[in-house]
C-alpha cells in the first residue's frame, strides 16, 4: 500500500514542534552561555569566558533555526482539496494523487492512476438515508442504521442489498509498538489522546497502549492505518465490558 499523502497541517504541526524545540534550546543555551561570559568575565577566567562565549553563539544560531524553520512552515504552498464524501476542505501541499483518509469523515479516499475515484450516491434499503460512495467499494455500513451493505454491481444503485448484521460492533486502537519513528508516533498521539508532546512520549513508555475507546470500525481502522504508516504496530479489537475478556485483533 502506498503511504498515506500528508496534510499542510501535518506539516505545519512537525515542522512547528521541531522550530519550537530548537528555539527553547537555542534559547536557554543563549542565556546560560551570557550568565557565564559575565560571570568569569568578573574573575578574569579568560579561557571559560570564551568557552561560554562559543555557547551563547551557539544558543544563537539554534534558536535562530528554529525560528526559521518556523518562519518557512507558514510560507509553505496551500492546495484545497474537498472530501468527495462530506465536503470537508483539506489543506495539501500539492495536488493529491494517492489514497488518503479524509480529516472529518474517516473515510478512504481512492485515486487511480493519479486521479480520483468517481463516487455515486446509494441507498439504503433499510432506513433509506442516501451515501456518498467510491465506486472502487465493494460493501459499506450505513452510518445511520449500523447495518452492512453490499454493492453487488457498484455502478449499479439498484443492485445494493443490505446484508442481516446485528448493530455495528464498535473497536478499540492498540498502540503495540513504536516502531522506527517514534517522535512521529508521539506527534500523531498528541490529537489522538488529546495531550501535549511529553505526555504522549510519557505514555508511549507503557505499552501496549489504548489509543482510542468504542469507535466505529472504520474509524479505527483509519487510526490504525496512520499509526502502521509511521512505522508503528497498532491492532483494533471489540469494544468488550471491562469484566469480559477481550482478544486483539491484527490487521
Amino acid at each position: 500500500m502506498a503511504p498515506s499523502v500528508t496534510t499542510r497541517s501535518d506539516v505545519l504541526e512537525r515542522e512547528y514542534d521541531a522550530g519550537m524545540t530548537l528555539l527553547i534550546r537555542g534559547s536557554v543555551a543563549t542565556a546560560l552561555g551570557a550568565l557565564g561570559v559575565w560571570l568569569f568575565r568578573l574573575f578574569d577566567l579568560w579561557p571559560l569566558m570564551y568557552l561560554f562565549g562559543a555557547v551563547m553563539g551557539i544558543g544563537v544560531v539554534t534558536a535562530g533555526w528554529g525560528a526559521l524553520r518556523m518562519a518557512r512552515a507558514r510560507s509553505l504552498p496551500a492546495v484545497t482539496f474537498h472530501c468527495p464524501y462530506c465536503d470537508h476542505p483539506m489543506s495539501f501541499l500539492a495536488e493529491p494523487t494517492e489514497d488518503f483518509d479524509c480529516e472529518r469523515c474517516h473515510r478512504r479516499v481512492y485515486f487511480e492512476d493519479g486521479k480520483p475515484v468517481p463516487v455515486h450516491t446509494i441507498t439504503c434499503t433499510v432506513c433509506k438515508a442516501e451515501h456518498r460512495v467510491s465506486e472502487k467499494v465493494t460493501t459499506y455500513t450505513c452510518d445511520r442504521c449500523n447495518r452492512a451493505l453490499k454493492l453487488v454491481d457498484p455502478k449499479d444503485p439498484q443492485a445494493i442489498v443490505a446484508e442481516k448484521t446485528d448493530v455495528l460492533q464498535n473497536y478499540d486502537v492498540l498502540l503495540t509498538q513504536a516502531g522506527r519513528s517514534p517522535n512521529d508516533v508521539a506527534m500523531a498521539l498528541q490529537s489522538l489522546l488529546v495531550c501535549n508532546l511529553r505526555d504522549a512520549r510519557k505514555q508511549m513508555e507503557s505499552l501496549p497502549l489504548t489509543v482510542t475507546r468504542n469507535v466505529a470500525e472504520r474509524k479505527a481502522d483509519a487510526i490504525r492505518r496512520r499509526l502502521r504508516e509511521l512505522g508503528a504496530t497498532a491492532v483494533i479489537r471489540p469494544t468488550v465490558d471491562d469484566q469480559a475478556p477481550a482478544s486483539g485483533r491484527r490487521t
